[in-house]
């Protein structure tokens, strides 16, 4: 981690405040981002390549309302052959950078049939379904790192946009192949409203090393059953792209106004 730290500091700023994971197809916010310094991972020494479509590979540091930011545009999945401890590197990075809050996005499938494909929902709780730990049934997780004030800001910025923001638990699976109707409606059954296969091994961390964080799923498709439509990562791309005009709006608002 101390080659890698190194290495982003002399190419950028020094410290940053604000770390943000941007999830497939949700890459265009880095445009927002003032004298932005764009760092591949593949240039960093003891780093690592994303394999995924829709995640470009790279760190992107700049300042956005005077506030000092670093954009991983790209992530990793403990599908691609990673340990688990391994998968949320990018977080350690932003630890290492001086980071106090994490704004972690991902693009997700709707597990909730009244709700409409290309809503944001705001992450309330959790659910692990990956059974990587446990064969037991899993249960939500409510705690400390979903705090109730930095909730209630996050809705007040969508409200004064006029952005329609769900609130919800996110499901976390391995991947890489969806889930299947049988598992979407144990999960709805369990209190599950959104389900990807990203996101908890940095919720996780993010809440290990003592940073703030905010979570926010782009709800792409609807997942296995809900609908007859077949799933593809391509049209997880798509959908992400078509709902970045909402998605950038409270992005910018959150870290303008928390």
């Amino acid at each position: 981690m101390k080659k890698i730290t190194e290495y982003i500091k002399k190419k950028s700023l020094d410290k940053c405040k604000i770390g943000v994971v941007l999830g497939s197809g949700l890459d265009s916010f880095c445009k927002k981002i003032d004298s932005p310094v764009h760092i591949k991972y593949n240039d960093i020494p003891d780093f690592r390549a994303t394999s995924i479509a829709g995640h470009k590979g790279e760190f992107v540091i700049g300042e956005l309302y005077e506030k000092s930011i670093i954009c991983a545009n790209g992530r990793f999945h403990y599908y691609e052959g990673y340990d688990y401890k391994n998968v949320p590197i990018i977080i350690d990075v932003f630890k290492s950078l001086g980071c106090e809050i994490v704004i972690m996005t991902n693009s997700s499938g709707c597990v909730i049939k009244e709700w409409d494909v290309g809503d944001l929902m705001l992450i309330n709780g959790h659910l692990d379904y990956s059974f990587l730990k446990s064969n037991n049934s899993p249960n939500i997780i409510r705690d400390e790192r979903y705090h109730l004030n930095t909730l209630k800001k996050v809705v007040s910025c969508a409200n004064n946009l006029d952005i329609n923001l769900r609130q919800g638990v996110y499901t976390w699976t391995t991947g890489p192949t969806y889930e299947t109707p049988s598992e979407i409606e144990d999960i709805e059954a369990l209190g599950g409203h959104a389900v990807g296969m990203s996101g908890l091994p940095e919720i996780e961390r993010i809440h290990d090393l003592g940073m703030k964080m905010i979570g926010l799923c782009c709800l792409t498709n609807y997942a296995s059953g809900i609908t007859q439509e077949k799933l593809t990562h391509q049209e997880v791309v798509s959908i992400a792209k078509k709902s970045q005009f909402h998605f950038l709006k409270l992005l910018d608002s959150i870290i303008k106004d928390i």
